[in-house]
């Protein structure tokens, strides 16, 4: 696994900005909102129950995937990369 576990099995903290801003980023378009609004609900500088259930929601799909260990990635992101360059 690389980049998010080094060869300890110790999590890299420095992915989880990125890891934040994607479970943001997908809140929003199912909620319809910003993203930076997700993030305020987050830091509780904001109150929304359908934001909160939302990220509640993808936040435990998140860590079952993770927890599953989706052996994936590097697919996922050669067809981003793929879809991008035919754009």
């Amino acid at each position: 696994m690389n980049g998010v576990f080094d060869n300890n099995q110790l999590p890299d903290l420095r992915c989880l900005p990125s890891l934040c801003r994607g479970i943001y980023n997908r809140v929003a378009l199912k909620v319809g909102c910003d993203p930076s609004y997700v993030s305020r609900v987050a830091r509780g500088e904001r109150n929304s129950d359908a934001v909160s259930e939302a990220l509640r929601a993808e936040i435990q799909l998140t860590w079952a995937k993770a927890s599953e260990g989706i052996p994936d990635a590097a697919e996922k992101n050669a067809k981003r990369k793929a879809r991008v360059a035919s754009a």
